[in-house]
């Protein structure tokens, strides 16, 4: 009877081994590369603050995604669209702004169940919606975790201001398109947007734009999940 070559079994073993490493070691490089090469570099008119020049926003992080909360004044003094959405959806003191795909956040039910529908937004091609909601005090009053404080430059609040009210449709005489979502709390409101949602241009990614526009240098790529967009912040922005 012939005795199995146990050397040749081990040979095969490890040279499937070692072409799994080098794909693993080129998948990270290119994910490394894929960082380094869209990262984008920060405005140093816009950020960061001089201290006589410092105003705070919020970011709010539930842990899948994340929403920028800006006083509700300055939004309404900045004017356009999104002034004109905030006057429409509450009249408290702070005001939550967030995006993503329509038909995933608009949906009540827990988002476990919704894996599947999450994923086939990652197709793109879908609506898109930007999300306002009020809130009645300063964030870090109102949750104990999940808020990090933003000292931007006024300038970079109207320039983020701004780029957050581009993200709106609107009709023919610039005001925009609420959509009617039932289901929700009283201070909270959906309005149609313009952009297009992807596994390239996730919620998150929006949130990483908003700060862009504001000065602050991000990495998209770190940025994917709230986790990597608190990390970008403190390693780039220092915060």
């Amino acid at each position: 009877m012939r005795v199995p070559d146990r050397r040749a079994g081990g040979a095969l073993n490890g040279g499937r081994l070692r072409r799994g490493g080098g794909i693993a070691a080129i998948l990270v490089l290119l994910l490394v590369l894929a960082t380094l090469a869209t990262a984008r570099p920060g405005n140093p008119a816009l950020w960061p603050a001089r201290r006589s020049d410092v105003v705070a926003v919020y970011l709010v992080d539930n842990g899948f995604h994340t929403d920028i909360a800006v006083p509700r004044a300055a939004i309404i003094a900045g004017g356009g669209p999104l002034a004109a959405a905030t006057a429409r959806t509450s009249a408290r003191p702070w005001i939550m702004v967030g995006w993503g795909d329509a038909r995933f956040y608009e949906a009540t039910s827990p988002w476990q169940g919704r894996l599947l529908d999450g994923l086939r937004a990652f197709l793109g091609g879908r609506p898109t919606t930007v999300h306002l909601e009020g809130v009645w005090d300063r964030p870090d009053r109102v949750w104990t975790s999940g808020v990090r404080r933003l000292p931007l430059s006024n300038a970079g609040l109207r320039a983020m201001l701004a780029r957050a009210g581009a993200a709106l449709a609107v009709n023919a005489h610039g005001a925009p398109t609420g959509l009617d979502v039932s289901g929700r709390e009283p201070d909270e409101a959906f309005f149609a947007s313009r952009e297009g949602f992807s596994a390239f241009h996730l919620c998150n990614h929006f949130t990483a734009d908003l700060l862009t526009a504001a000065g602050l240098p991000v990495t998209p790529v770190l940025d994917t999940l709230p986790a990597g967009l608190a990390l970008d912040l403190r390693l780039r922005a220092g915060l």
